[in-house]
């Protein structure tokens, strides 16, 4: 049983698939033992619970202090001296003999597994010790190849500097949205953005201020992603957001709001503020201004440029049969940019 779940453990694709595993195969493996496996967060603050099994039961997440095993960096044994101190998430407790066995991988701690003595079942409990301690082995193995795997896709896909998806992924999406669109009808748009003047905030402030103004539009653009919309740095001071699902007319009044919410952003550098930082924005509509990825970037890319020549700081949307701007009192195909905004610290 320990060679097949060690063999399924090292197939799974993700760690949802590997709990469930671990609860079937753990169920076979100690039947006179509830068990329980938690995970440390990202943050590395709390432990999330993830599975349980033989009518064990999970909290949603406790804190590292709350397991004597955690706590002393080995394994917890409850009921094996005179003097035992129950661990704040066992309780409420009943007295059962009950193991907490850190779940280490590579030198470090990623988790924790709590066995608790099934009911009139303390005699078999004692002797199956070396038995747990072999599957929280297994356990801690398998969960840290899953999370090594997860970093290094996440590495592969995403932009060191802000965190947004890179190029590689933005095309890969836009592919597979554009034949669900084909498929559902579902609308799907395209908004590429570019940081105004930003030669001069390197020129002017250094490059440091650069990739922090860099960083505070990434951040704008995160926080504008709603549902499946999607996020990407593709390369320099360029970005683009995919919205998927929203009417025609609502990406335009989204991408405004983009540009507001960038422009009302205060970037401080040492013991000032870096100056105002304005975007301007290009939008192009599937199947409108093209059926493949390749077109859409480019006509949401020309409607940049248009935007940039018209002033900078402004949307304006691909040629073609695109909407008219929400307001009827805009002729131009271009929104333009206010004459002022109200500046929140960032």
């Amino acid at each position: 049983m320990l060679g097949e779940l060690n063999e399924w453990l090292q197939s799974s694709r993700s760690l949802e698939e590997l709990f469930d595993m671990v609860a079937r195969f753990m169920t076979h493996i100690l039947p006179d033992a509830e068990g329980s496996v938690y995970v440390y967060s990202n943050s590395r603050d709390v432990l999330e619970g993830c599975a349980s099994w033989n009518g064990g039961a999970h909290k949603d997440h406790i804190h590292p202090e709350e397991c004597w095993g955690l706590r002393r960096g080995r394994t917890y044994e409850y009921g094996a001296s005179e003097i035992d101190f129950v661990c704040e998430h066992a309780e409420p407790h009943d007295g059962r003999n009950y193991y907490c066995f850190p779940i280490l991988a590579h030198g470090e701690t990623v988790g924790l597994m709590h066995l608790r003595s099934a009911a009139d079942k303390s005699d078999e409990f004692k002797t199956s010790r070396k038995l747990a301690q072999m599957c929280a082995e297994q356990i801690s193995m398998a969960i840290a190849n899953v999370q090594m795997r997860d970093q290094l896709h996440d590495q592969s896909v995403r932009d060191p500097l802000t965190g947004l998806f890179n190029r590689r992924h933005m095309s890969e999406t836009l592919r597979k949205l554009i034949n669900a669109s084909q498929n559902t009808g579902k609308n799907l748009s395209v908004i590429a953005v570019d940081v105004d003047h930003f030669k001069k905030f390197n020129d002017n402030h250094g490059h440091d201020a650069g990739d922090m103004v860099l960083r505070a539009v990434g951040a704008v653009m995160e926080q504008a992603c709603d549902g499946d919309d999607v996020a990407c740095r593709p390369g320099g001071e360029e970005f683009t957001l995919i919205v998927s699902g929203h009417s025609q007319e609502d990406v335009i009044t989204k991408a405004e709001l983009l540009r507001q919410s960038v422009e009302a952003v205060v970037v401080r550098y040492g013991e000032k503020s870096l100056p105002c930082i304005t975007i301007s924005l290009g939008v192009a509509h599937y199947p409108a201004h093209g059926s493949m990825p390749q077109d859409l970037l480019r006509a949401s890319d020309d409607a940049l440029y248009e935007a940039k020549a018209k002033g900078r700081n402004q949307v304006c949307i691909a040629s073609g049969a695109a909407p008219e701007p929400r307001h009827p009192e805009e002729k131009s195909s271009c929104t333009e940019a206010p004459s002022s905004a109200s500046p929140h610290a960032a």
